[in-house]
């Protein structure tokens, strides 16, 4: 089993800077909204594996995030069972801040609109446990 970090970044509108996955073969949950991450390197700490990833997929140094919990991409709902380490921050990053070097773009969302659009299913499942949380930073 893998281990992979991801990041929500909680813009200052309370809404969350989204990022649009490819849409093609051979990635996971293609064509869905998420946050930025990957995985975690061998010798690597989760810490520092979300620095790397956030620095490559958005050219952003991340000074401050906070651990939300850790969630399973489920086998059942298209991934491959690795645990993923969610993570938040709020910020006043915008989407013009984004130099955005995977992915098919970005966007931001309120709660309310990410309910109706197509995300990668562990996503989901923690926005609509944490999104509360998230949005007040508790």
């Amino acid at each position: 089993m893998s281990v992979s970090v991801m990041l929500l970044i909680v813009t200052e509108g309370g809404r969350l800077l989204m990022h649009l996955r490819d849409d093609k073969a051979g990635i996971l949950h293609p064509g869905c909204w998420a946050g930025f991450g990957g995985s975690v390197e061998c010798g690597e700490s989760a810490d520092d594996a979300l620095k790397r990833e956030i620095l490559e997929e958005t050219g952003l140094e991340l000074v401050h995030a906070q651990f939300l919990t850790e969630v399973i991409d489920l086998h059942e709902e298209g991934g491959r069972g690795d645990v993923i380490r969610m993570y938040f921050t709020h910020s006043s990053i915008t989407q013009a801040d984004i130099d955005l070097k995977e992915g098919a773009g970005v966007g931001v969302f309120s709660l309310e609109e990410l309910a109706s659009m197509k995300l990668s299913p562990f996503v989901r499942r923690v926005i609509a446990e944490h999104g509360p949380r998230l949005i007040s930073g508790l």
